[in-house]
């Protein structure tokens, strides 16, 4: 039974109620980061980062949106299906929304890869130090001058799918690595 992530608003709303810093897209790059390198990773870990920044009331129950996010994505990293999404804007959205959240998005999973002990992305096998530096170019997206005409969607929908899969080539990696290792977080 294939689900899909909670709404992209709800999630934003939920993040606003709570007075977090973080906007949606991030805080779902972060918890992406979190799946693939934190074995056992629990909602209050994410949710920590996500949400009790100083001032913050660290007691208060979560939004159950996030809670949702939270059992859905890693619902999605549990899968063998590849029905994993990355939580940005509706389509109808402009493009430039679409493009900053994606460029968010990006921020928060190199956060997470930080928070996760990936101290030193170079030396990652394979594609992964690639991926990196091109999330890294894709988090710096902003002010472009975006048209919502066919090529600009066409090449959206390739950045989206294209950090789709690599964000599987890490899981599959990390996967490899903690098989190899036993456990705990990989450096």
């Amino acid at each position: 039974m294939s689900q899909s992530l909670p709404d992209f608003d709800l999630i934003a709303d939920a993040l606003h109620a709570r007075g977090a810093d973080t906007e949606a897209a991030e805080s779902h790059g972060l918890l992406c980061a979190m799946f693939c390198t934190v074995q056992g990773l629990d909602t209050d870990s994410w949710l920590a980062m996500v949400l009790n920044g100083p001032g913050r009331d660290a007691l208060a129950p979560a939004p159950e949106p996030l809670l949702a996010l939270f059992e859905e994505t890693r619902r999605q990293f549990d899968s063998e299906q590849f029905d994993f999404h990355l939580l940005l804007p509706h389509d109808d959205a402009a493009l430039a929304v679409r493009v900053e959240a994606l460029g968010q998005w990006c921020q928060g999973f190199l956060t997470g890869l930080a928070a996760g002990g990936v101290q030193q992305p170079e030396n990652l096998p394979g594609e992964l130090p690639e991926i990196i530096q091109d999330m890294l170019e894709i988090s710096r997206a902003e002010g472009y001058e975006l048209e919502d005409d066919g090529e600009d969607e066409a090449a959206y929908a390739e950045l989206v799918e294209y950090l789709r899969m690599g964000v599987l080539l890490f899981r599959e990696e990390f996967r490899r690595q903690y098989a190899k290792a036993g456990e705990g977080s990989i450096h």
